[in-house]
């Protein structure tokens, strides 16, 4: 099988990289794709060198599968090339997602409406984490849905962290003395506004919103989502109230959760904060359990790392899948 990594030099594509010889996949030749800027660059899996190529519309030629994992506007011009190609396709923007007859995967979750796709959307990573959160919840009936997340910076890119780390370093070398400097104060920011603003929300909240939806059938649960993002390198994180049609006692909702593969149920008196992210990063750690309103609501808190779980293991756990199918 022939492999093509578009973005594998950004953030999720160098992380995918580095869970592929851990992976199922079986593989006879990968074909690393980047901006100018990454070509040549050399770029080590299993051992072996691989050398960065341009992206572009002759480098999918023989390809098997294809992982996407670059912007919105450069998946929308070679996504549809890789198909005509032959290459099943896992796409990480958000351009095909809401696409109808456009699977949108998370595997633990509904791997099964994969079917024969030989396109399949990985969800935006917050989107990811709720998704594995209200999935063992669906039997209480989920009514309304309030969740607010904690993004972090590595989920605007590699820039983002870079740029944040570089200001940190400055400040050091300035002055950490000062707590109420503008500097300080601008870099360790949390800001309530991630992607495009409209009326009522940002694009950010508007995708967790529509694509949990459309993940958990969910059509008849309202869901009202705040997204902000917070001075964390790597790890989301959310706060989470769900209101129920049907009673659930604490015990019925721990189970629940502890039943699920992909979850990791903190005991009662144990915290789960942003590190959780590195130190569990294939599964969301969850904690903080309570039950309110004459058991027909609960609230709780859950951390994933959102470059692993919340989107590269997510994208190879599809292909695993889908390729199977195929064989």
């Amino acid at each position: 099988m022939k492999i093509a990594v578009a973005g594998a030099t950004g953030l999720t594509g160098e992380t995918l990289l580095k869970l592929l010889p851990k992976s199922r996949l079986k593989y006879d030749d990968l074909v690393l794709l980047g901006s100018e800027q990454s070509v040549g660059k050399s770029v080590k899996v299993k051992g072996k060198s691989y050398e960065v190529e341009l992206l572009s519309e002759d480098k999918f030629e023989g390809v098997d599968l294809a992982f996407f994992a670059v912007g919105d506007s450069l998946s929308e011009k070679y996504v549809p090339i890789a198909l005509e190609s032959g290459a099943i396709v896992i796409d990480k923007s958000a351009i095909f997602r809401l696409t109808e007859g456009v699977p949108l995967v998370v595997v633990g979750v509904n791997e099964s409406d994969i079917s024969t796709s030989r396109l399949i959307a990985n969800p935006n990573c917050t989107t990811i984490l709720l998704c594995h959160t209200l999935y063992p919840l669906l039997p209480f009936g989920p009514k309304e849905v309030y969740v607010s997340s904690y993004q972090s910076l590595s989920g605007a890119g590699r820039d983002t962290v870079d740029l944040f780390l570089d200001d940190i370093r400055k400040i050091k070398k300035k002055s950490m003395s000062n707590l109420n400097s503008p500097e300080l104060a601008q870099v360790l920011k949390a800001s309530p506004a991630i992607g495009a603003p409209s009326l009522l929300e940002f694009s950010e909240e508007k995708k967790i919103r529509e694509e949990t939806t459309k993940i958990l059938n969910l059509d008849e649960t309202e869901i009202y989502a705040t997204a902000v993002r917070v001075p964390v390198v790597i790890g989301h994180s959310i706060s989470c109230f769900v209101k129920f049609n049907y009673r659930a006692s604490i015990e019925d909702i721990r189970l629940a959760l502890e039943e699920h593969k992909f979850i990791e149920l903190l005991p009662r008196d144990e915290v789960p904060d942003s590190t959780f992210a590195i130190s569990v990063p294939d599964k969301v750690v969850i904690g903080r359990v309570r039950a309110y309103f004459e058991e027909k609501s609960a609230c709780f808190f859950a951390v994933s790392n959102n470059l692993v779980l919340g989107a590269a293991l997510n994208a190879l756990l599809i292909a695993e899948y889908r390729t199977a199918i195929e064989s």
